[in-house]
């Protein structure tokens, strides 16, 4: 059960450019060069009268055919032009119409990602699983990597997951519901589902699965989840902070700050187990035997930190008497002699945080500033 708890509580968690091509402008002087020839007509009015209807007519005839042969002029210099382009220039125009259009269409379907997170919560638009998402061999299954599922399907996902009829009387989860909040990294918004009512440590214990869901080019991930139960506990709050803690026993408890970041990952900034009175043996079971043989009631805690790839011991002396005090430190100096123990202060725990939030990008004060998310409820 403690190896189960620590893999949960842990959670290990375009632009296209269009060339434009020069165009040649190309002038043409036209000119007809035609002289109309002029008739003599005699002084007869009757003649005068008939010739002056036959120029009349013959001008008119003229001007139809000097229109009709600009015209054709025209269209011939028309496709002079077009035909002296280059294959590369006519396809580049081409594509660039073609693009222009594609990003008139984009610009008027394109939807930010709170518009694909509410589709989603609206059963509208499916989300994929990420290539990265954590599996766990303690469960019946996991969700299918690469697979997509809209939020009924993640539903159905969660009932056949949680609830194994060799054991449970139970079908379904008792309510589902979502929350936003802000990578810590660069405050993208990232959705957050929860089911809850999973009896995953007993039946009726109120548990629950929360699972990350991050936008990336338009396309929604589920990129990871964190559960709880009964005895363990994770506070999501605005920053995209996550405050974990659990128990694995009376005297080992543990405790994990971790942070969701712009793509959708929980990544821990530290974990920390306090293992207290006899549960102290896990450092080193062989020295502990024989240090406190007969004494293990007496109320000595030591931790371990894990940050990063970084492993820091300390313990705390606060709780034993002045007798006490003397047997715990033969224990430490044994541990640091004998089993290579690195025994370190507050002081370099806490600066070893420092540099792991400067690894992540992310600012160390959002620690203390836990302020939790809004869930709401998926009707």
């Amino acid at each position: 059960m403690k190896k189960k708890m620590m893999a949960v509580l842990l959670l290990g968690v375009v632009v296209t450019f269009t060339g434009c091509s020069k165009q040649e402008i190309h002038s043409i002087d036209m000119n007809s060069g035609e002289t109309e020839k002029t008739q003599t007509y005699q002084e007869d009015n009757t003649d005068y009268d008939l010739a002056e209807k036959d120029t009349e007519q013959r001008s008119y005839l003229q001007e139809t055919s000097d229109s009709t042969q600009s015209n054709e002029i025209s269209q011939e210099v028309s496709d002079s032009v077009q035909s002296s382009k280059t294959p590369q220039e006519t396809f580049d125009n081409m594509q660039s119409n073609e693009t222009s259009q594609e990003s008139s269409d984009s610009a008027q379907n394109k939807e930010t990602p709170q518009d694909l997170y509410t589709a989603f919560i609206k059963n509208e638009v499916s989300a994929t699983v990420n290539k990265d998402f954590p599996q766990n061999d303690y469960k019946i299954y996991n969700l299918e990597l690469g697979k997509s599922y809209t939020f009924t399907e993640l539903g159905e996902y969660v009932n056949a997951s949680y609830f194994d009829p060799e054991y449970s009387i139970k079908t379904s989860y008792d309510n589902a519901q979502y929350a936003y909040l802000e990578s810590s990294d660069n405050r993208t918004r990232i959705l957050l589902v929860k089911f809850s009512g999973l009896g995953i440590y007993t039946q009726n214990d109120d548990s629950f699965a929360v699972y990350v869901i991050a936008e990336n080019e338009g396309k929604l991930y589920l990129t990871s989840f964190y559960e709880c139960w009964a005895r363990s506990y994770t506070k999501a709050c605005k920053n995209g902070l996550l405050v974990s803690g659990g128990s694995a026993g009376a005297g080992d408890h543990i405790g994990v700050e971790s942070v969701v970041l712009t793509n959708g990952k929980v990544v821990d900034i530290y974990a920390t187990e306090i293992l207290s009175g006899s549960w102290a043996r896990c450092i080193d079971e062989t020295i502990y035997n024989e240090v406190f043989a007969g004494n293990e009631d007496i109320l000595f805690s030591v931790m371990i930190h894990t940050i990063g790839d970084k492993i820091l011991h300390t313990y705390d002396l606060s709780e034993c008497t002045d007798d006490q005090i003397s047997v715990c430190e033969t224990y430490v100096n044994r541990c640091r002699d004998e089993a290579g123990i690195n025994w370190v202060t507050e002081k370099e725990v806490e600066k070893a945080i420092q540099e792991r939030c400067g690894v992540l990008n992310i600012d160390n004060k959002i620690i203390d500033q836990q302020e939790e998310v809004e869930w709401i409820d998926i009707q």
